[in-house]
């Protein structure tokens, strides 16, 4: 009777006592293990970068290189979670959600760039530049002093500048000279300058997206395309448009950014380790560069019609740019004459 009343009681006061014990120990270890993990996620950021770049492509393997030295030099604490090939949408809309806050990093062209900031298409009017080397140069020492600003109004931290390169004309025909250009229909980025260049050559411009290129050419939709030459060739277009004119019209760049609400967010420590890339943006351009000049040498041997303009010829093609740009920023206005102005010191500064 005594031992069933004790059990009913609660059972043997000692065992029980015990029990109490290490239910209290382990309630202890239990709670200190949660606060640790708890503490290491806390410290651990991870950024959401966005991108339409192919992750089997230069800029995929640059990107890619760029995680691992923020990763590296945050000792983990800061993170970029990159996701590629286009699969959170096209470059306007990550630009825009990138904007307002919805996603941390945006790794993209300034096409898209240019839809909400039409000033930063002057970086790409035709010929602008003198040369590769100067360009290259304006590009890495002084375009983030001269864009930052238009940036940060539209409330984007440029980290660094991606190379994209320069565009050559992909055609169903042979080009050799502007007025060959008469009469084909060709694909051009969205742009105010493009668009004006490209017409002012006689072609019939037609603004389309990167996903509806290919198949606007295998249906006769399009002649031509214009199109950065790494990427051109890595998607096969000399397969449907077997011309390359070497005309090296607009020099294509990007950005690695930031939105300016997460920037805001980050601690002093963690901005830093984020702008340690900064340097890596001249590495992409010698990539890029490098690639352009071999992939057109691969695509000659294999019997695509690769042309390189004489100098007569280029000179040619130079002056059917003149005014072009003059005429666009009219229509571009805001910001367009002082940015200009900056671009062209810039120039001088790098020499020819």
């Amino acid at each position: 009777m005594k031992r069933a009343a004790l059990i009913k009681a609660g059972g043997n006061p000692v065992l029980s006592g015990r029990i109490k014990m290490k239910m209290k120990v382990l309630s202890s270890v239990a709670a200190l293990v949660i606060g640790l993990t708890g503490s290491a996620a806390l410290a651990e950021t991870v950024l959401r970068v966005g991108s339409v770049a192919p992750t089997q492509s230069p800029w995929g393997a640059w990107i890619t290189k760029v995680a691992e030295q923020v990763e590296t030099v945050s000792g983990g604490e800061l993170k970029l979670q990159l996701l590629l090939d286009g699969q959170i949408g096209d470059e306007v809309t990550m630009t825009r959600q990138a904007q307002k806050g919805r996603l941390d990093m945006i790794y993209v062209t300034n096409d898209p760039l240019s839809v909400v900031m039409p000033e930063l298409e002057i970086m790409s009017a035709p010929f602008f530049f003198d040369s590769t080397e100067q360009g290259t140069c304006v590009q890495h020492n002084h375009l983030a002093g001269i864009l930052e600003p238009l940036m940060a109004e539209n409330n984007l931290v440029p980290v660094t500048w991606m190379e994209v390169g320069h565009t050559n004309i992909f055609s169903s025909r042979p080009v050799r000279m502007p007025e060959d250009m008469g009469g084909l229909k060709i694909r051009v980025a969205n742009g105010i300058i493009k668009r004006d260049f490209m017409s002012a050559l006689g072609t019939t411009p037609s603004p389309l997206s990167v996903a509806d290129m290919i198949p606007a050419l295998q249906t006769g939709t399009i002649d031509a395309v214009n199109i950065p030459t790494v990427y051109g060739i890595a998607v096969g277009i000399p397969k449907l448009a077997p011309h390359v004119t070497v005309t090296q019209h607009y020099r294509l760049v990007g950005s690695l950014a930031i939105s300016q609400r997460v920037w805001d967010k980050l601690s002093d420590e963690e901005q830093g380790w984020l702008m340690s890339v900064a340097p890596m943006g001249a590495e992409l351009s010698e990539m890029i560069l490098g690639a352009e000049k071999a992939l057109l040498g691969q695509i000659a041997e294999a019997g695509v019609d690769v042309h390189y303009p004489t100098e007569e010829e280029l000179a040619a093609w130079r002056a059917s740019a003149d005014g072009v740009l003059d005429a666009s920023l009219a229509e571009i206005g805001g910001q367009s004459e002082d940015i200009r102005a900056k671009l062209e010191e810039a120039k001088a500064a790098c020499g020819s």
